[in-house]
């Protein structure tokens, strides 16, 4: 299930990936709207990812771990991933700070919402984040997702968008 763009290897994660994915999670950058800016146990990234080799083997998605093509070296994260009481996963991202700004989200993600539409046939996909999450909401827009609606949870905002192979077609 690799998945390949123009400068990232996508490879499925694995409870190998433990010291590399939990590190990602409480980076200061990473966890400050991703994890609400909560220093998550190891004991929690493990039991992710042990959930995540299970929805590769049963459902065909997960999260994948981004490997830059030109020297190997790992970036973050990305993939889909059930956050709300949801039929079907949203798009998830995580970038280490260095490897921010550079259009690595876009790409990673862009290649995930082709592998939802294509290989799983979703209709749409959602994406959901921080209202205050700027670049988020930037490279949602920069992929042709559009804005649903908004909403308070957990006393913050949460702005959630959605796309559909019509519009990634667009984008």
């Amino acid at each position: 299930m690799d998945q390949i763009t123009e400068r990232l290897h996508l490879i499925p994660m694995t409870r190998r990936d433990l010291e590399l994915f939990h590190g990602t999670n409480i980076d200061e950058f990473v966890r400050e709207y991703l994890w609400d800016n909560e220093i998550v146990s190891i004991d929690t990234s493990r039991d992710i990812l042990i959930e995540v080799e299970r929805t590769f083997s049963e459902e065909a998605w997960g999260l994948w771990k981004l490997v830059t093509k030109k020297n190997g070296v790992y970036i973050g994260y990305v993939g889909l991933w059930k956050f709300f009481d949801e039929r079907q996963p949203q798009l998830l991202y995580a970038l280490l700070k260095p490897f921010s700004g550079y259009g690595y989200a876009a790409e990673a993600s862009k290649k995930v919402i082709k592998y939802a539409f294509e290989s799983l046939n979703y209709d749409f996909l959602t994406a959901s984040m921080d209202g205050a999450n700027l670049k988020s909401v930037e490279v949602c827009r920069r992929l042709g997702f559009s804005f649903e609606k908004e909403q308070t949870i957990d006393g913050a905002i949460t702005c959630f968008y959605r796309i559909t192979p019509k519009q990634l077609l667009a984008s």
